[in-house]
């Protein structure tokens, strides 16, 4: 974790930047491939605005973790990822969002960054690192009330 931190001290901001740059593009990429592959998220036939809400679900979803690991990277606070995959963890499956769903956004998401951006293989190493704190957070056991 050490050498997370020297590299977020010495990087973050550069690559927060970088990803800035490609992020509606990395966006896009995630948005397409969760409508792909999980058409049926989201899907509440007896709401009148079913479709829009399902779109907007899978538009702003890759946009959220995109938005969090900026601010993790520009704050250098990795620790609130393992937050947000809580709150996640809480909340998402009443929409019919299972942990595979998240799994399978953050990871195409990583892959999208790393294949779009313009960054070294220290770079790609930490992000490595900062995905694999995503699936660790969303392996969180949340207790239902």
């Amino acid at each position: 974790m050490r050498a997370l931190e020297g590299w977020l001290n010495s990087s973050g901001n550069r690559v927060a930047a970088e990803l800035e740059e490609r992020g509606e593009q990395i966006c896009k990429l995630v948005s397409e491939q969760m409508l792909r592959s999980y058409a049926s998220v989201c899907d509440a036939p007896d709401r009148v605005d079913n479709e829009s809400m399902k779109k907007a679900a899978f538009v702003e979803s890759p946009k959220r973790v995109h938005r969090l690991t900026q601010t993790a990277l520009r704050l250098r606070a990795v620790e609130i990822i393992e937050r947000e995959c809580r709150w996640s963890l809480d909340v998402l499956p009443r929409y019919g969002v299972t942990r595979q769903h998240m799994h399978a956004m953050v990871h195409w998401y990583f892959e999208a960054a790393r294949t779009l951006t313009n960054i070294d293989s220290a770079d790609r190493r930490s992000l490595d690192i900062i995905e694999q704190l995503y699936m660790t957070g969303l392996e969180y056991k949340p207790v239902h009330r």
